[in-house]
C-alpha cells in the first residue's frame, strides 16, 4: 500500500467516529422535536372537556419513552 492510499485510509478512520456522533445528535434532535410536539398534543387534549383519559396516558407513556431514550442516547454521546 503506497503512502497516499495510507493516508487516505488514516483520515477515514479519524472521521468515521466524528460522522456516528454527528448522526446520533441528528437522531437525538428528531427524538426531542417529537417528544415537544407529543408535549403540545398532551396540552390541547387536556384542555378540552371531552378529552380522553385514555389516550392522554398513552401519549403521556409515550412522552416518557421518548424521554428515557433521548437521557439514554444523550449519556452515549458524551461517552465518545
Amino acid at each position: 500500500m503506497d503512502k497516499a492510499t495510507m493516508f487516505c485510509h488514516a483520515v477515514l478512520s479519524l472521521q468515521h467516529p466524528w460522522r456516528t456522533m454527528m448522526a446520533l445528535a441528528a437522531h437525538i434532535a428528531e427524538l426531542a422535536e417529537k417528544h415537544k410536539l407529543l408535549e403540545r398534543r398532551i396540552e390541547e387534549a387536556v384542555s378540552r372537556p371531552s378529552s380522553d383519559d385514555l389516550e392522554i396516558h398513552r401519549m403521556k407513556l409515550e412522552k416518557l419513552k421518548l424521554k428515557d431514550e433521548i437521557v439514554r442516547l444523550s449519556g452515549a454521546e458524551t461517552r465518545h
